[in-house]
């Protein structure tokens, strides 16, 4: 009798032991699954940031699908004159409402943003005289030296003609990029002075000279002290967007701007 029951006491010890490490394995599990699924979210949750400086990989910044409030810059920086400086532009220069974006060409986010977003805007409100779009540079160093190569190309480019031949290089270095899915070599940037008729002779010595980096530099450590930590990052008449949100955000905070 009392060795059944010392078996049957051992039995029951098992058990337990087999339940605490089940326990255990499946709370890591479960852990593990919800980490996952962060991590996935992550990736589609509209942009790439950095939290301590351009040159760091810090991961990826979720910016949500659409804030309803979106928030002020840090520091009280609400002069758009500034922030806009003297960087290419769409649209008419005393548009009720600026839009400053920071951007990386290698940006898969910042490209979304290009090719499902902007024409709306454009076609609405920057075609229409409400809206002044400036486009300033913020290269994440993961992307480098290919993303500040293709942002001193623009410039480049801006300088043998004006604004238009700028956004013409920028949309096509979206184009290029966006059909290589893995961005573009120096050549093609180089290439694209014949295609856009300009001296390729003249695009490539400007951009081998490092002649706007401090341009860009600039436009990293303005977007940083406006509040951006991420591409693509916006700036509207003060309020900050981040990410690759979609039309109708920015259609809520332009219209609140020109109700306002």
């Amino acid at each position: 009798m009392e060795e059944h029951h010392e078996e049957h006491k051992k039995h029951r010890e098992h058990k337990k032991k087999e339940t605490v490490t089940f326990t255990k394995i499946g709370l890591w599990q479960g852990v593990s699954g919800v980490l996952g699924i962060l991590l996935v979210l992550s990736l589609f949750t509209g942009g790439f940031g950095l939290k301590d400086s351009p040159s760091k990989v810090a991961g990826i910044v979720p910016s949500g699908v659409a804030p309803s409030a979106p928030s002020a810059p840090s520091a009280g920086i609400t002069d758009m004159k500034a922030l806009a400086d003297d960087d290419a532009f769409l649209g008419k220069k005393d548009a009720p409402v600026t839009i400053v974006e920071w951007s990386d060409y290698e940006c898969p986010f910042c490209e979304r943003f290009h090719s499902q977003t902007l024409d709306q805007i454009k076609s609405q409100y920057i075609d229409t005289g409400k809206v002044k779009f400036v486009y300033r540079d913020f290269p994440l160093g993961f992307h480098d030296p290919l993303a500040t190569q293709e942002a001193m190309a623009a410039e480049c480019a801006r300088e043998q003609g004006d604004d238009k031949t700028y956004f013409d290089f920028h949309d096509l270095i979206f184009k290029t990029t966006k059909s290589n899915g893995n961005g573009l070599q120096v050549s093609q940037l180089y290439d694209m002075a014949d295609t856009l008729g300009l001296n390729k002779a003249k695009l490539i010595e400007c951009i081998d000279s490092g002649k706007y980096k401090a341009e860009i530099q600039k436009d990293i450590q303005d977007g940083a002290a406006a509040g951006i930590q991420g591409t693509p990052g916006f700036i509207i008449n003060g309020k900050l967007v981040s990410g690759a949100q979609p039309f109708s955000v920015f259609k809520q905070v332009i219209d609140a701007e020109l109700a306002g």
